[in-house]
């Protein structure tokens, strides 16, 4: 029993040392197993911080290095954000303003095309207008007279020798022209007619070097006249003008006649304006009068302004009298003939200050106080003259009109007592807001230029007259039945037409002016009122 158990403690301990042994092996093999996957882990760790720690450095280069991205690049990036909705909304806008874009071509391309078709129809309406007036030309020229029949049925006569017997007479010929028939305007380089198919204003010369130029040989006349009269001037007078002298000129046709001329020089040795009158009957230029330098440059000159209403272009008016006749000319008289008592206190307050201002006293005002009438109110200008001479000039013009001086020349040298009258034709002015189409409007002194794209000759407007105030008086003056605008002063033009030895100069003016304004036709006007007057 003993042995027994002394056996059984063996075999226990050999099994306790042999399990201790197993169990020491586990557990170093193990450990080992265990400190691998730590060392493992470990490494993993190490790694990853070395490149998350590379990444880092490379993006703080990155952000030194380049700049930063433009605000227009993220802007741009910012519709691809944006929602859906928005985008669709955003494209629906630029599909509508693609199609209003293509409207507006089409209609500025009809615009255009409009533009066109009235520009052709009114050269031909004005082709028309100029063959009418040539038929009543060549109508009135046929009726001239017996006188006139006569010239026209003989042979022009050979030139002659212009030296001799020419200061014996005054009147060199007997031709005659009918006063129906206007004049056309030139000055030593440029002409000024009413042909629709030419300029207002045309340059008579090709080429603008003085020694070179040549002269267009449909103007050769103009010169040839020139020198006709320079040699007759020289030859039958104490003066001595040459072609630079010549200031003015004026000239017509007449198909049964020939051409009559009207020339104005200034003689530099006394600054006298003398006048020179040719015809050319069908071949060559003959003089007609020995030249006349009964004309003073500085004749008092009354201008008559009928006013209603219309009180800021009044104004406008006398800031232009004020440059034009108190500064330059100092010889313009000036009567504002008024209609409307409301504004009598503003237009006397005006004229005072021109009287405190400029010392300028030759004026006068008289008040209506009824129905407006251009013809009572000329009339009455004319009427209420006191001053000296009482056979003074005058000059009949509106609120609307613009002049510069050498206009006041030609008013003067362009009438003779119980001889000569003067019916300037007016350019008038477009609308300001169509000529300068970029809104750069210039000052009005500014927008006086004679030029197709600025205005038009208002060849049927005889409201702008040159008169003796006798003359005025003898041929019966102005209708004075006549209310509003009206025909008045077709009627005067018409009366002077049947004086059988009075000279009309009816000729384009190149410093008289017509500014644009809003037009309201009086609705009592009769259908043959308004047929004649379309020039107000």
């Amino acid at each position: 029993m003993a042995i027994f158990s002394l056996r059984l403690q063996r075999i226990t301990l050999y099994s306790l040392i042999a399990l201790m042994v197993i169990l020491v092996y586990q557990i170093y093999n193990h450990g080992d197993q265990l400190v691998k996957k730590q060392n493992e882990r470990r490494d993993g760790d190490l790694t990853k911080n070395l490149q998350s720690n590379n990444v880092r450095s490379n993006m703080k280069e990155a952000v030194t290095e380049q700049p930063k991205e433009p605000a227009k690049r993220r802007e741009s990036r910012k519709p691809d954000r944006a929602p859906p909705l928005l985008q669709k909304e955003v494209k629906r806008l630029k599909s509508r303003i693609n199609t209003k874009d293509e409207l507006i071509e089409r209609l500025t391309a009809q615009l255009e095309k409009e533009k066109t078709q009235a520009e052709t129809f009114k050269q031909e309406v004005g082709n028309l207008k100029v063959q009418n007036a040539e038929l009543l030309a060549e109508v009135e020229s046929n009726s001239i007279g017996e006188n006139s029949g006569k010239m026209s049925d003989q042979t022009p006569a050979p030139a002659k020798d212009f030296s001799t017997n020419m200061k014996t007479s005054a009147k060199v010929t007997d031709i005659q022209v009918s006063e129906r028939i206007q004049f056309q305007s030139f000055a030593k380089t440029h002409l000024f007619e009413l042909s629709p198919r030419r300029k207002p204003k045309e340059y008579i010369f090709h080429g603008q070097n003085v020694n070179t130029r040549r002269v267009k040989s449909g103007e050769r006349h103009l010169l040839d006249a020139q020198d006709i009269a320079v040699d007759f001037i020289n030859k039958n007078t104490s003066y001595h003008v040459t072609r630079d002298n010549v200031v003015d000129g004026v000239y017509r046709i007449d198909i049964n006649t020939g051409i009559d001329y009207e020339l104005y020089f200034k003689d530099p040795a006394t600054n006298k304006f003398i006048t020179a009158r040719l015809i050319r009957p069908l071949g060559l230029i003959q003089p007609v009068a020995i030249p006349d330098n009964s004309k003073k440059p500085n004749e008092l000159i009354n201008l008559i302004l009928p006013l209603s209403g219309r009180l800021e272009r009044f104004q406008q008016f006398v800031d232009m009298f004020v440059e034009v006749c108190i500064k330059t000319d100092k010889n313009v008289f000036l009567t504002v003939v008024l209609y409307g008592a409301s504004d009598f206190n503003h237009v006397k307050t005006t004229l005072k200050d021109l009287e405190a201002t400029y010392g300028f006293k030759k004026y006068q005002l008289i008040m209506r106080d009824k129905p407006f009438s251009r013809g009572r109110a000329l009339h009455d200008g004319v009427m209420y003259w006191s001053g000296s001479p009482s056979n003074v000039l005058m000059f009949f013009c509106d609120v609307d009109i613009t002049f510069r001086p050498d206009f006041l020349r030609r008013c003067r040298m362009y009438t003779r007592r119980k001889k000569k009258v003067y019916y300037p034709m007016v350019f008038s002015l477009f609308n300001p807001k169509n000529v300068y189409e970029d809104g750069n409007i210039p000052l009005p002194a500014e927008q006086l230029k004679v030029e197709r794209t600025h205005g038009f000759w208002r060849e049927y407007g005889f409201g702008m007259t040159c008169q003796y105030r006798a003359d005025y008086l003898r041929v019966g003056g102005f209708d004075l039945n006549i209310e509003g605008w009206g025909s008045e002063d077709l009627g005067l033009y018409q009366r002077y037409l049947q004086q059988a030895n009075t000279r009309i100069i009816r000729a384009p003016d190149r410093d008289l002016f017509h500014h644009f304004h809003d037009k309201k036709c009086d609705p009592n006007l009769t259908r043959r009122t308004v047929s004649i007057m379309p020039w107000i």
